[in-house]
């Protein structure tokens, strides 16, 4: 997952569930936002890939989509800005041209956005990173990241409450905060299935090359997994192919991957943007953005997860309730992500 990381399309519904921020909580009921936004909004966002990736880019698209039908925005998108000497441009020419917000929506969109910010005070825009950037927000500028702690133990939890005994593991780049959404996906599985092994994690080196990510598959696969585990992205589309062809299962495989590939894929814990641009917007809309940073949780309805598939009747019956009683426990404090 990209700062990623997830979202479902028409084709997979969405189980979404209320949970508390780690900065600060996104509330998309304020009534006082809520007067003020009947401006319509002018909206400019960069993604840094394909916007029909069926995960983190397209989340936003979705979400700006929704938000331009339902009255609040009018927006321009542009995607695959993930060079910095292409995106500062583009986020430059959104200012100066006088958008009410600018969203860069990726780590790789950091720098452009702060050092466009310094030069138009009056602009709003977003920033997205891991959790170390949610305290470098400005006057002008809100910081956003995503509870990795939750997508990643989650993800393991579902991956466990299936009964495979092994687990592979299928990343995209080795940065920080993968290799954290993959150390709680390893305690969510052992929380779920003590007796699981998980094999070594495999990193495609990329977030999109899919042929990368079908190799390193196949590799997992003659080591014995019974399913593999992906983190989305353009990744999703090789890993959900290749364990697809053999008949394994996985977790976190993207709708843009296909039906073949969905076949197998038991659920993918992913992002609905939806709520917190929406905030965004109301913030904007009230005169009062900026200064903060915010965290997608499971609480303010920012991390989702898909419906369960049974892999014609592989997986347990009863993995959904078993999901339910999990998401209750975190939410009463009961169980802790440590």
């Amino acid at each position: 997952m990209r700062i990623r990381p997830l979202l479902l399309t028409t084709t997979v519904a969405a189980t979404v569930f209320a949970l508390a921020g780690c900065s600060s909580t996104v509330d998309t009921s304020s009534d006082d936002a809520s007067a003020d936004a009947s401006e319509v909004i002018t909206v400019g966002a960069l993604t840094p890939g394909n916007t029909n990736d069926g995960a983190f880019n397209q989340a936003l698209a979705d979400a700006l989509a929704q938000l331009e039908d339902e009255g609040l925005i009018t927006y321009e998108l542009r995607d695959q800005m993930s060079d910095p000497a292409t995106s500062e441009p583009v986020i430059a020419d959104f200012a100066s041209q006088g958008f009410d917000l600018v969203i860069g929506h990726g780590i790789e969109l950091g720098d452009a956005v702060f050092s466009v910010a310094e030069d138009f005070p009056d602009v709003n825009f977003t920033a997205s990173g891991g959790m170390d950037i949610l305290d470098a927000y400005t006057d002008n500028v809100e910081t956003w990241t995503y509870d990795s702690s939750q997508v990643g133990y989650l993800s393991g939890y579902i991956a466990g409450l299936t009964g495979a005994t092994q687990i592979g593991r299928v990343e995209s780049m080795e940065l920080d905060f993968v290799v954290a959404t993959d150390e709680y996906f390893q305690e969510g599985v052992m929380a779920a299935n003590p007796e699981a092994s998980l094999l070594p994690v495999v990193y495609a080196g990329s977030f999109d090359d899919a042929e990368a990510a079908a190799s390193a598959t196949t590799g997992l696969i003659g080591q014995g997994a019974d399913l593999v585990y992906t983190t989305g992205d353009g990744i999703a589309a090789g890993v959900g192919s290749a364990a697809s062809s053999a008949g394994v299962m996985t977790v976190g495989v993207s709708p843009a991957a296909g039906e073949d590939a969905l076949a197998t894929n038991v659920s993918t814990v992913d992002l609905d943007m939806y709520p917190i641009v929406k905030a965004w917007v109301e913030e904007v809309a009230a005169g009062k953005f900026g200064g903060q940073g915010v965290t997608s949780t499971l609480d303010n309805g920012g991390i989702v997860y898909a419906p369960i598939n049974d892999v014609d009747g592989a997986v347990p019956s009863d993995v959904t309730q078993e999901i339910e009683e999990l998401l209750a426990n975190l939410a009463d404090g009961s169980v802790t992500i440590s």
